[in-house]
């Protein structure tokens, strides 16, 4: 099947996931996948959805490789790339927009929405203050085993420290000013034969000194175990309204 048939049907099973979310809403809410993307109106969000492709992994097993642009006011504010993996292309999209909304847009609507993590406080030199919430933490590999020791907060205790000195930190250029919307994009994995392979990015932009604090205090933590091992999530910040 051409991946490109695809894409309507991963906005369509993108749109029905965000039906799901559980979450107390402050307005009505109209959610329409339309082609590749998925529009909410009322708060001026879309979410275009993409097939870059796929891969053959033998005995009908195929790897999609899907990618959603974040879109918020018309501003594109997001992009994220993941896989999905099945033998069925329709039940393949469906559990690819389902592990996207799970492990992105929950933490992302809530933060949106207002909700967030009074233990965070942040403020920036001109007196705005900005709400922190986070996504579910998405355990990959072995790690699969540990799920009910594994916490939502760690990644976000770790960096917190990191984070308000960002927003604390004086800014000299007169022309500066802050954003109402920011994310942070954690990933660390162990390959079974060792190897780190892991990221942290502040708006897409690498952030190294945030990279290794999570190596020392998470990363360096781990369980032994020749099995590949892999944790994501995402950290949004929003300006609070004033």
């Amino acid at each position: 099947m051409e991946t490109n048939v695809l894409v309507p049907t991963l906005a369509t099973h993108l749109a029905t996931a965000i039906q799901s979310f559980d979450f107390e809403v402050p307005q009505s809410l109209t959610i329409e996948a339309v082609n590749d993307t998925v529009h909410l109106r009322e708060i001026e969000l879309e979410i275009v959805c993409d097939v870059l492709g796929e891969q053959d992994h033998g005995n009908d097993v195929k790897v999609y490789h899907l990618a959603f642009m974040i879109r918020l006011k018309g501003d594109n504010i997001m992009y994220e790339e993941m896989a999905a993996i099945g033998t069925d292309p329709e039940e393949s999209m469906s559990q690819g927009a389902y592990t996207f909304f799970r492990g992105f847009l929950t933490g992302f609507f809530q933060c949106l929405l207002g909700y967030y993590e009074p233990v965070y406080e942040l403020k920036s030199p001109t007196g705005d203050e900005f709400h922190l919430n986070y996504s579910h933490l998405q355990a990959q590999g072995a790690f699969m085993d540990d799920m009910e020791e594994l916490q939502d907060n760690t990644f976000p205790d770790i960096l917190y420290p990191a984070i308000k000195e960002v927003f604390e930190r004086e800014i000299t250029a007169p022309d500066h000013d802050y954003k109402d919307f920011y994310w942070i994009k954690i990933y660390l994995s162990r390959q079974p034969n060792g190897k780190f392979i892991g990221e942290c990015r502040f708006d897409n932009n690498i952030w190294d000194y945030a990279l290794n604090e999570l190596i020392e205090y998470d990363y360096k933590l781990w369980k032994e175990t020749d099995r590949f091992l892999g944790k994501k999530q995402f950290i949004f910040i929003r300006r609070c309204p004033k």
